[in-house]
């Protein structure tokens, strides 16, 4: 198998880290530079047409698309450790924390940040205002989950899962590209910092 890759964006880093948390090393790693716009040329259009990484090239030439099918499926072929949850109330809430961090944390953090930073100006079709209500929408959800971390270490139970790598990668990388600081939100900052120190965040 193959994993079209990049070491500047988050979405593989979720996959590489989700591979590390499993000790998978026989996946060949692909590294696109998306500065110098790889994504977008025909060879890799090819494989992914929405010009996004990551994408996994299976053996039979099959692709899969999407950060958390690849770790789906992934999943399927490495069981453990356990990152999507064993029992039926494990599963239920791994899949219900990750939507969760998805959709009320992650995605207005990512418009504020994708309609108001002037890096991504030619990248995207910005619409200032409503990346300026986004990130305050933003803002309210980080003092939510900073109240829902206070009293738990991972967020959807008691084992680390998919769930927390979502949230602690887009914490890490998204906060500051809001010009926001996440040692204003103490229970957040203290769970992104133990969360990174776990090996598989280093590489």
């Amino acid at each position: 198998m193959k994993l079209y890759s990049s070491k500047l964006a988050p979405s593989p880093l979720k996959v590489l880290i989700f591979l590390a948390e499993k000790k998978v090393e026989d996946i060949e790693i692909i590294n696109l530079n998306l500065g110098e716009l790889e994504h977008k040329k025909p060879e890799y259009l090819a494989i992914a047409p929405n010009s996004r990484v990551p994408a996994l090239e299976l053996d039979d030439g099959s692709i899969i698309l999407e950060t958390t099918a690849i770790c789906r499926y992934l999943e399927s072929l490495y069981p453990e450790p356990n990152m999507f949850g064993k029992s039926p109330m494990e599963i239920a809430s791994v899949e219900m924390w990750y939507s969760r961090v998805t959709y009320e944390l992650v995605s207005p953090l990512a418009h504020g940040f994708r309609h108001t930073h002037p890096h991504m100006s030619k990248m995207e079709n910005q619409n200032h205002e409503f990346g300026l209500a986004q990130r305050e929408i933003g803002v309210k959800a980080l003092n939510t989950f900073d109240e829902i971390i206070a009293s738990r270490k991972f967020v959807a139970g008691n084992n680390f899962s998919y769930a927390d790598i979502q949230m602690a990668v887009n914490l890490n990388f998204l906060v500051r590209l809001n010009r926001l600081d996440i040692k204003d939100f103490k229970n957040l900052n203290e769970y992104v910092t133990q969360i990174f120190e776990r090996p598989s965040f280093s590489v």
